[in-house]
């Protein structure tokens, strides 16, 4: 077979994406890295710490015991001791106080937990889209490689028969270096985003995972995103989890209040001098600290912030989603315009038979094939934005 009719029969439809991806595999991953990842379980368990603390600060101190003994200065007068067994307790609306507070902040853990296990979804789902992306240019590159190889190879055969200059030869050795040079490069890319995904795992091997994920995007549905986003505040997890934790700061003001109060201490004494003993009780007070009241204050404030928080954060996300929508309805004009160029192979076949004709040389015809493929790199970029941005939407699923 002529060696340039095998140059030019390479498949470049082959290099071609199918934009429409069986979601089944995708999903599949997306749930084992939400399952492993470290970091949601590091997140969850400090805020549950952080309510086991509270609950723990709402129950009786210990139990307090005191012996004494004395020593008479002579055998007359004799020796005595005394026992008392007391228990302390605080001011007793603060218990209910601080049990409302504990109600409060473990609701705001819950939706805390909805949170951050919606943020650990989508910064999966962004990690996966990288390395969709990469393997797609993976798989073009290849192909341009394998055509410059088989390129080379013809011009060094045909330079030393005097069929090309040496030259062109070295041009296309040049041209084929360059084509490898980026393969390696996005090769190093892939082994960079398989560490990420990797410790995204909680460490665990991803060699399963990786090879499950392939190089077509999941299949999303705009109308779904657009529902969500609709009900941005009643579904956000997040803006709930705020308005929870500021109640739970507001519950904390009254305990900071009540903390004020005095507290009681009562127990029985026991006591033996001279030979008699006696039976009786204590009752203790203890004075209130106030210089807590700037711990009230502080709670109060605090309260205040979280729900200004709360309103910031969700404004923000609701404009970053609309421009999201906007942006995906330019892209996806930009890609419906690229598609019917960069998967129609009739160009390169025009290509062939303008070189076969003796109308363009060989070098133009790879300048040629050069545009359409710096089209198809570009057709993948506006591909990879895309569903970046659609990722971006797909929050709250």
């Amino acid at each position: 077979m002529n060696i340039r009719h095998l140059v030019l029969s390479i498949p470049f439809m082959a290099m071609g994406i199918n934009v429409a991806a069986a979601s089944t595999g995708f999903d599949s991953v997306l749930d084992t890295l939400v399952a492993n990842n470290l970091e949601a379980r590091l997140t969850l368990d400090r805020a549950h710490g952080a309510v086991e603390s509270l609950k723990g600060e709402n129950t009786l101190g210990p139990v307090e015991v005191e012996f004494g003994r004395v020593w008479g200065s002579n055998a007359e007068v004799g020796n005595k001791w005394n026992l008392s067994v007391s228990q302390g307790f605080d001011w007793p609306g603060l218990y209910k106080a601080r049990s409302e507070a504990a109600a409060t902040a473990t609701t705001a853990l819950n939706y805390l937990r909805e949170s951050t296990l919606l943020e650990t979804r989508q910064q999966a789902r962004l990690l996966l889209i990288d390395i969709i992306y990469n393997n797609q240019l993976i798989n073009l590159q290849e192909g341009l490689v394998e055509r410059m190889n088989q390129m080379e190879a013809y011009y060094r055969k045909a330079s030393e028969a005097g069929l090309e200059t040496r030259l062109d030869y070295n041009k296309t050795v040049v041209e084929r270096i360059a084509v490898h040079r980026e393969l390696h490069l996005l090769e190093t890319r892939r082994e960079a985003l398989r560490a990420s995904l990797e410790a995204f795992n909680g460490g665990k091997d991803v060699t399963t995972l990786y090879a499950m994920i392939g190089n077509e995007y999941p299949q999303v549905d705009p109308a779904r995103q657009a529902e969500a986003i609709a009900k941005l505040r009643e579904r956000d997890p997040q803006y709930a989890a705020a308005v929870a934790q500021s109640e739970a700061a507001r519950s904390l003001v009254k305990v900071e209040k009540m903390n004020r109060l005095p507290g009681f201490s009562i127990g029985y004494v026991h006591e033996t001098e001279l030979g008699g003993n006696f039976d009786g009780f204590s009752i203790g007070v203890s004075l209130p600290v106030w210089s807590r009241k700037h711990s009230a204050k502080a709670a109060a404030i605090e309260a205040d912030a979280s729900l200004l928080e709360a309103e910031m954060n969700l404004t923000r996300r609701r404009a970053e989603l609309e421009a999201d929508g906007r942006q995906i309805a330019t892209l996806r004009h930009i890609i419906d315009e690229y598609a019917p160029v960069v998967k129609d192979t009739s160009n390169f076949e025009l290509l062939r038979k303008a070189l076969d004709a003796g109308q363009i040389n060989f070098l133009t015809y790879l300048e040629e094939v050069n545009f359409f493929i710096t089209a198809h790199r570009d057709y993948l970029d506006t591909l990879y934005e895309y569903n970046l941005a659609l990722v971006r939407r797909q929050f709250y699923e």
